[in-house]
């Protein structure tokens, strides 16, 4: 978490993204963030990828690696708009965020219970 604060401050972005600082500074620290998560992930959980004729590290799978960068980006965005909004009925308030979250991971369930490609 404190990793993706730091780069925002390296790339100068706190007040005002500019693109291509955002993108050679954050995004590719973000890059590096889901692979040490996924890997952790892996370490804790023990769990692996399973592509049924191979197996593949929680780091080397897209849907795992993004999974590790969504549990990070879920701590540090929880804490920074707790930090501005509160937790209140602001628009943009951490309640409010997560149910954002939330309710984006639930139509994803939706569609494939309903077998929907995106």
């Amino acid at each position: 978490m404190k990793r993706i604060g730091v780069k925002i401050g390296e790339s100068k972005a706190a007040d005002r993204i500019e693109e291509d600082s955002w993108f050679n500074i954050v995004i590719r620290e973000l890059n590096d963030i889901s692979n040490d998560c996924a890997r952790q992930l892996e370490e804790e959980t023990g769990g692996k990828w399973n592509k049924g004729s191979y197996i593949l590290g929680l780091n080397e799978a897209p849907p795992t690696r993004l999974l590790a960068l969504e549990i990070a980006l879920a701590s540090w965005i929880g804490w920074i708009m707790h930090q501005k909004h509160g937790s209140g009925n602001q628009p943009l308030s951490s309640d409010n965020c997560w149910n954002m979250i939330e309710k984006a991971y639930r139509y994803g369930v939706k569609l494939s219970t309903d077998s929907e490609i995106p």
